[in-house]
């Protein structure tokens, strides 16, 4: 018996989610990057990346803009 992947902790039974909670993480990712859009762009440049047909700066750049550091006071 392993726990739900999607973070909630339930148990399920040689499944990776309890029922609908696929869609719960789905959600959760999407919300946290900023929108459907931004994680299609943050996987499209993971993959360039992956490949060698995008630099590390260009990559980090992607990342800083759609996770930016938190104003420190």
């Amino acid at each position: 018996m392993g726990a739900c992947r999607c973070g909630c902790g339930e148990p399920t039974e040689n499944r990776d989610f309890v029922t609908g909670h696929s869609q719960r993480l789905s959600a959760s990712l999407v919300k946290e990057v900023g929108g459907l859009f931004a994680l299609q762009e943050l996987v499209e440049s993971a993959k360039k990346y992956a490949y060698g047909e995008k630099g590390t700066k260009e990559f980090l750049e992607l990342i800083r803009r759609i996770f930016p550091a938190p104003n420190m006071r």
